[in-house]
Order: structure tokens, then sequence, then C-alpha cells
């Protein structure tokens, strides 16, 4: 069973990536310390200039797990950039959950932002990688 690592994980898969051109990506860099890549079981959609995961289907989605620096001062923003905060209307776009992330040295515990809306009309990324296109 994965444990909970403290201060706590996140898994990133679009645009808060390593590499992606987006400001908060560069924020979440310097509140964060990256631990690499690693992937989690899931089908990931694209939205529009965002992606959107699920937690059900076979595909290997590709993502960074960092180390959240000072979660308290983070989790704020980042809740608030995935529309799940609470100045947020319901139904909010996405919901934080604890998932099973596949690292290099095994599975850990991280959070990781879960699409929360209807998936009607949304293209499936089969290749799981949302930097790859």
């Amino acid at each position: 069973m994965p444990s909970i690592q403290t201060p706590p994980l996140l898994f990133v898969y679009g645009t808060l990536r390593r590499g992606s051109d987006h400001p908060n990506a560069a924020r979440l860099a310097h509140e964060s310390e990256w631990l690499g890549t690693a992937t989690l079981t899931g089908t990931l959609y694209r939205v529009s200039w965002h992606p959107a995961l699920v937690l059900e289907g076979d595909d290997m989605v590709t993502g960074d797990l960092l180390r959240l620096t000072d979660p308290t001062a983070s989790l704020p923003w980042l809740d608030a950039f995935e529309s799940c905060g609470p100045d947020d209307p319901p139904p909010h776009d996405y919901r934080r959950e604890m998932a099973a992330v596949m690292t290099a040295n095994g599975p850990v515990l991280a959070m990781v932002y879960v699409w929360n809306l209807p998936l009607d009309g949304l293209e499936r990324m089969p290749g799981g990688d949302w930097l790859a296109g």
C-alpha cells in the first residue's frame, strides 16, 4: 500500500508540469521540489487549453511528482486555479483527491486534481501525455 508523504506530494499532468509555458507552472516550480516524472492509471482528455483527468480507464497518464514546500500557502491558489476553491460556485471543474502514483521507486500516494464534470464532447488523449500533445 502506498504511503502518505509529508509534506504532501502533488501529481500534476497538464499546464502545471515542468516544460509548460503557463505562468502558474513557474509559480509551482518555485513552491515545490520536483521529484521526477511519474504515472498513474486513468484517462486524459483535452478540454481546450488544458487537460482533464479521470481515474477510470487503463491508460498510463504521465506527469510530474512534486513535494509542496508550504502546502498551506500553495493549496489555496492551486484549488482556485483548478476551479475547486471555496469561492468557486459548484459544480467545480475539478476535485482534489489522493491517488496511487507510480514512481521509479514504487507507488506513492499523491494529491491530484481530477475532472469533476461530464466528459461529453471531450477528446480522449490516448497517449496520456499532455506535453507530447
